[in-house]
């Protein structure tokens, strides 16, 4: 891939969002951005922008005629790009974001291209395929989770032991002391948890990153309901491992 681009609690209740003020707004999530957002790893967007069908490649605009020359080139590491159906998904002074469905079947299913600016004019800035994920904010960085296997859920559990995994780079190291209060949504169906945590400054090396033990509260017991990480999209069931299913040792 070609430069690929490549949260007390704060809750979501089922009528409308509440949020736990904190001394620092800027490193807690917002639940609503988290429920609502959308990103490749790069700037987030609102997810009902991949509803709609996409015609950007056609606009006059020129960033989208730096797309449409790119889709136009021949060779492997482009052709695999649908010509077709883009939709500007963020836009800023330097950059433009775009975002296709990839071919049915296709896993991840979304591909995306970014163009920057390069001067007074605009170049493609990287491209590669998409999976999506929540948008927790530029000041955090997005962590998946699972329930800590020695846990079983139960309807009356208010409180879940977690095991919470930071996916950027971070030498190897955990997220103890790190980790942001998570945004929860609660249904009737399914409470949904989305963790941050809050970068170390600094260059880091890319190991994996250990599991981190945590205490997930909820503000109502679990009941029936089925407990999803909503690091992914669609959210995953949070007693499986991420990474296609693999448990780390």
């Amino acid at each position: 891939m070609s430069a690929l681009l490549l949260l007390g609690c704060n809750v979501v209740p089922r009528s409308m969002p509440s949020i736990v003020p904190s001394q620092d707004p800027s490193t807690e999530i917002d639940p609503v951005r988290a429920a609502a957002q959308v990103s490749c790893g790069g700037p987030g967007f609102p997810a009902a922008l991949l509803d709609e069908p996409g015609s950007a490649e056609l606009s006059d605009d020129p960033a989208a005629k730096v797309l449409r020359r790119h889709l136009s080139e021949s060779g492997p590491e482009t052709e695999w790009l649908p010509e077709t159906g883009w939709r500007e998904v963020s836009r800023s002074e330097s950059q433009v974001a775009y975002v296709a469905d990839a071919e049915p079947g296709t896993d991840p299913p979304y591909a995306e291209v970014t163009v920057t600016r390069d001067g007074d004019g605009w170049q493609i800035g990287g491209w590669g395929q998409c999976r999506l994920q929540a948008d927790v904010g530029p000041q955090l960085g997005l962590a998946s989770f699972r329930v800590d296997p020695a846990t079983e859920l139960g309807p009356l559990l208010t409180e879940i032991p977690v095991l919470v995994t930071e996916r950027a780079c971070n030498s190897g190291e955990d997220a103890r002391g790190r980790i942001a209060d998570p945004s929860i949504l609660l249904t009737d169906a399914a409470v949904t948890v989305v963790f941050a945590v809050r970068p170390r400054d600094g260059g880091h090396d890319c190991p994996s990153n250990p599991e981190t033990p945590h205490l997930l509260r909820l503000s109502e017991p679990l009941g029936d309901r089925s407990l999803f990480d909503g690091s992914e999209v669609p959210p995953r069931d949070a007693t499986l491992c991420a990474e296609n299913g693999i448990c780390p040792p």
